[in-house]
Formats: C-alpha cells, sequence, structure tokens
C-alpha cells in the first residue's frame, strides 16, 4: 500500500514538473513583446555577438600541415657525427613507438632522408601498452656511450629523443632500457 501511494506521489510531482516546464501565460506574453523590439536594436545585438564570439579552434596537427605545405620543400641535410652506425652492434636507440606499421614506416623515412639508418620492430604489449605497437630503432652500436653521444649528436638536434636499449630487445613486450640519452 504504501509504495502505491509512493508511486503515485511521484506521478503526480512528474505531472506538476512537466506542466510548469510547458510554460505560463506570462511567459507567452512576454514572446511577442521581445520580437517587437527595434530593428535598430536587434542590429545592435547581432553586430556584438560576433566580437564576443570565440574564434574556431584549429587542430594542432592540421596547423603544423599548414605550415608545412606553405614553407618551401627545403632538401634535409644529413647530420656528421664522429660516431658513425655500424651494420650490427648489440646497441639500438629507440626514437618512437607508433601504434601501426604506416606511421612508424613514415618516421623511418624522415630519418632515412637524414641519412639515418633507422629500422621497425614490431611488439606485443610493450609496456603498459596493450596490442601490436612498433618501435622505430636507429642502430646499431658496438657500446652504450657510442649510441648515447650519437643520440646527443645527431638524433637531438634533429628533434628525435630517445633511449639506449639492447638490440636483443626488439621483440620483448618490456623495454629493457639501459639508459635514457
Amino acid at each position: 500500500m504504501k509504495l502505491q501511494s509512493v508511486s503515485l506521489i511521484g506521478v503526480i510531482a512528474l505531472s506538476c514538473s512537466l506542466l510548469s516546464a510547458c510554460g505560463s501565460k506570462e511567459e507567452e506574453q512576454k514572446t511577442p513583446q521581445a520580437e517587437a523590439t527595434p530593428a535598430a536594436e536587434q542590429n545592435a545585438t547581432t553586430e556584438a555577438a560576433p566580437a564576443e564570439e570565440e574564434p574556431a579552434l584549429v587542430p594542432i596537427q592540421s596547423l603544423s600541415e599548414t605550415e608545412e605545405k606553405s614553407a618551401p620543400a627545403a632538401a634535409p641535410t644529413p647530420v656528421s657525427s664522429n660516431i658513425e652506425q655500424g651494420s650490427s652492434g648489440p646497441f639500438v636507440i629507440q626514437v618512437s613507438i607508433q601504434p601501426s606499421r604506416r606511421a612508424a614506416n613514415s618516421v623511418v623515412s624522415r630519418l632515412s632522408d637524414q641519412g639515418i639508418k633507422a629500422y621497425v620492430a614490431e611488439v606485443e604489449n610493450p609496456g603498459e601498452l596493450e596490442g601490436t605497437f612498433y618501435r622505430v630503432r636507429v642502430g646499431y652500436f658496438s657500446t652504450i656511450a657510442n649510441a648515447q653521444q650519437f643520440g646527443k649528436e645527431v638524433l637531438a638536434p634533429q628533434g628525435y629523443a630517445g633511449w639506449v636499449d639492447n638490440r636483443k630487445n626488439d621483440r620483448i613486450g618490456q623495454p629493457g632500457a639501459s639508459e635514457d640519452m
């Protein structure tokens, strides 16, 4: 019985809310008066509105694309270092990790345009990430010190940050980073 009376009170309260939300006669009378304002006041109001509006936000990515398109394409200049990349060695520098092979290949392409040898290593569940990711790595170096110096002299001026890792970790999910650059 109590449940029915509580439900009935709830239905009545909901009905009252709906009726009051529909408006009253006072609101209906105010609406025609608002439309009867002189045209000069309406023009002043509409002219002031655009000045108060905020400009449209443009994604950062599109700004960088515009700058790249508007700037003349300059030939990338390879950066030289007294440390050379080898064809083999136990150490590499990881400069990026991407969620798609296409994005990783794009980074490798940019690096190769700079004369830097890089490759992609596919890995499952790296660190806290879940799924397949693609590491972009620069290599190969015989010592950690050589890899760090190459990173500071060649990669850092090009805007790449990374860390030295063991080449054996190319396919391991948890990176065994030795030291940051």
